[in-house]
């Protein structure tokens, strides 16, 4: 027999869990939603004070969110992928990589690193496969200058 008291204990501990595991449900990157229309992350932008620019006329799909680090891209006016780029280093991508492991599973890494036009290209990519599509840590250095960035997709078939 449950007691009142244990009811309640048991129905938060369910909600709880519930929330915990949709959580990968809930928004991403900046707060976009993968997968979410283009007209919902114009809103988000719009509620943040932010405004979604278009890269350019060559480049259709591809929008940045300016005073951000962030860009989208958007096919068939669903928003398939959501960049940010961080600050950091090594170390920032080390950590990063361990908590989406943790989350995800053990990524499939890929270093490549090759002369180009008299410099150094060198990339560490960490590549996690998600339940609707993917997510991908990179830190890369041209000619010595690092970015470190995170890339969250969903599966979309685009036109």
């Amino acid at each position: 027999m449950i007691l009142p008291g244990k009811f309640y204990l048991l129905a938060t501990f369910s909600l709880f869990s519930a929330s915990v595991a949709n959580a990968t449900d809930q928004p991403g990157l900046g707060g976009f939603m993968l997968g979410g229309s283009f007209e919902v992350a114009q809103q988000h932008a719009l509620e943040q004070e932010w405004k979604l620019l278009p890269l350019s006329d060559n480049l259709p799909g591809l929008w940045v969110v300016e005073e951000t680090n962030l860009s989208l891209f958007v096919c068939n006016g669903i928003v398939a992928s959501v960049s940010e780029q961080l600050e950091g280093d090594l170390e920032e991508f080390a950590t990063l990589v361990f908590s989406m492991q943790l989350e995800f599973g053990k990524p499939d890494i890929q270093i490549l690193s090759f002369p180009s036009g008299g410099v150094n290209i060198s990339t560490i990519d960490a590549r996690f496969d998600t339940n609707n599509g993917g997510a991908t840590v990179q830190l890369q250095s041209i000619g010595g200058k690092r970015s470190f960035s995170e890339n969250h997709w969903t599966e979309n078939e685009c036109n």
